[in-house]
């Protein structure tokens, strides 16, 4: 294999890794909008499981009459 054969090889694989960087580029913000929905499907699903063991937290130490230095409010 002579020089110029190998300089075409290595010039065709850049150029399929720069168009499979374009690809990759056009396509990421859709991937990440996406996710956007998601994340905060999440978020509204952890409040609601930390309001659920506050409460239930709450009940427990009344059901037994734990009485604490410091009360669950500083969790809020």
């Amino acid at each position: 294999m002579d020089a110029a054969a190998g300089m075409s090889v290595v010039v065709l694989i850049l150029a399929l890794l720069g168009l499979l960087i374009a690809v990759l580029w056009i396509l990421m913000p859709f991937a990440i909008f996406g996710t956007k929905d998601l994340l905060r499907e999440l978020i509204r699903e952890q409040k609601k499981t930390k309001e659920i063991l506050i409460a239930e937290a709450k009940r427990v130490r009344a059901r037994d009459n734990y009485r604490p230095d410091d009360d669950l409010s500083a969790t809020r």
